[in-house]
């Protein structure tokens, strides 16, 4: 019964993966296999980031937020690195509170501040949390970051 249940979280995490990579980017290849975040700006990809990448380039954090400590890179700090400039909102693709459903989060970037972690989760992926948004909110398994 779990083995199915993997499954199934893991077929959802792919479909996911696919939806984000071919909705609306203009860019023909989906990431390489190792790339855990893509950043889109304007509709082009602005960087494709592996982990060791995010390792190599950015300092990581350690913050605790609502009770958990999490560390890995700073949101501002990825999206800094990915030259995407000055932003009104973006959308962060992954999965929800369970992983069995895929979500996007819209956020603002006068909501965004020092305190937006990209943890890196024990699995090797990427959550999106932060102080002031509620747990419910976060998003596991973040895939891409879209700026329009």
């Amino acid at each position: 019964m779990w083995r199915r249940a993997v499954a199934l979280v893991a077929a959802g995490s792919l479909m996911m993966v696919a939806a984000c990579a071919d909705g609306g980017t203009e860019s023909t290849d989906p990431p390489g296999a190792d790339v855990v975040l893509r950043v889109v700006a304007g509709g082009e990809v602005a960087t494709d980031w592996t982990m060791a990448d995010l390792e190599a380039a950015l300092e990581f954090a350690e913050l605790t937020v609502d009770g958990d400590k999490q560390s890995g890179p700073l949101l501002l700090d990825v999206l800094e690195a990915s030259d995407v400039g000055e932003w009104d909102s973006a959308e962060v693709f992954g999965m929800g509170e369970g992983r069995v459903f895929a979500v996007t989060l819209e956020i603002d970037s006068a909501d965004v501040d020092g305190e937006w972690i990209l943890d890196v989760t024990k699995q090797g992926g990427l959550k999106l949390a932060a102080a002031d948004l509620p747990r419910q909110q976060w998003v596991r398994d973040v895939g891409e970051i879209r700026i329009p």
